[in-house]
This record gives structure tokens, sequence and C-alpha cells, in this order.
């Protein structure tokens, strides 16, 4: 029962269906790569020839649509691993050494000093 609300119906995927990998055909590329995202910090560049790898393999055994890699986004440099890319963290205010509630008030500007109203 709906009560008044109208229920929206469900959408295709993009690709469409495809079969699951019932008999493991690919699991071992899968593992593999998962495997690999954990070794490199979760950066799928690191492991983009498995995932190509993995793709193929499931085209082969028929459990996807054939297609060319290109369309799927991978290049011919995709087919060896690459270096996971170095992830950059920003600098904050307290790696320069600024303390909370030591840095933030000034006794001698207390002209600018606000009160709660």
């Amino acid at each position: 029962v709906s009560m008044g609300r109208r229920i929206m119906p469900g959408k295709p995927p993009d690709k469409g269906s495809f079969p699951l990998d019932h008999f493991n055909e690919c699991t071992k590329l899968k593992e593999e790569y998962v495997r690999c995202l954990q070794q490199n910090n979760h950066d799928n560049m690191a492991c983009r020839y498995l995932s190509k790898q993995y793709l193929q393999c499931r085209m082969e055994k028929n459990l996807m649509l054939s297609q060319p890699m290109e369309q799927l986004g991978f290049t011919e440099k995709d087919d060896k691993p690459q270096a996971p890319r170095k992830k950059v963290k920003k600098k904050t205010k307290e790696d320069d050494g600024w303390t909370v509630g030591v840095d933030g008030v000034r006794p001698e500007r207390s002209s600018e000093w606000r009160r709660p109203t």
C-alpha cells in the first residue's frame, strides 16, 4: 500500500544486466586487484592493469558484452603496473606552530575584542 504516494519505477543499469561469476572464472583476478588496492593505499591508478585484465577475462568468458578497452577508459600504458600516486598533504596552521587559545588571543589588541550582546 503506497498511501497515496507514487512509487518510482526502477531504472535499468547503463550497460545492461550481466551474469554474475557463479563459477569463479575471474575471481583470482578480482582478489588480486583488491589486494593491490590494499597494498597501494587504495590508489586505483596503480592497479589499473589488473582491472583491465579482469574485464578482459569477463569478456572472454561471456560474462559481459565484448567492447574495445578504449571505450571502457583504458589505454595502452595500462598493461603494466604503475607506481602509486603520492598524496600531497596540505600544510595546516598547526604544522607551523599555531596553538589554539594562545595564538588566537592577543591582549594588546583588547580594543578590537567584541563583547557578546
